[in-house]
């Protein structure tokens, strides 16, 4: 099944960041869209979560660690783990995917 991603409608989720979701039986992929400087609160989830950096430069932070990912990186973080995001200078544009919610 194709995705049109440009044909989808993007909400805003936090200030300045905003999302579009596609949801399988199997899959739940959301894109976001950072604004630059944006930032993701800390929060935890029980699913794992698969992030593809797609444009743009956006740093992880959890336990104390910061993790810098640009184009092409992608991070696992596990389910249950707190974690934050915060945009770099310039817009940033990611592909996040998790197994369905129960």
């Amino acid at each position: 099944m194709p995705i049109d991603w440009g044909g989808r409608e993007f909400a805003e989720l936090r200030p300045g960041i905003f999302g579009a979701t596609v949801v399988s039986a199997d899959l739940t992929v959301s894109m976001y869209r950072y604004a630059a400087g944006s930032t993701w609160e800390e929060h935890e989830h029980p699913e794992d979560q698969l992030t593809a950096v797609l444009s743009g430069e956006i740093v992880f932070r959890s336990a104390g660690e910061e993790l810098r990912l640009g184009p092409g990186r992608q991070v696992l973080i596990p389910g249950g783990v707190p974690h934050s995001a915060e945009a770099g200078p310039a817009e940033v544009v990611t592909l996040n995917v998790w197994p369905p919610r129960a």
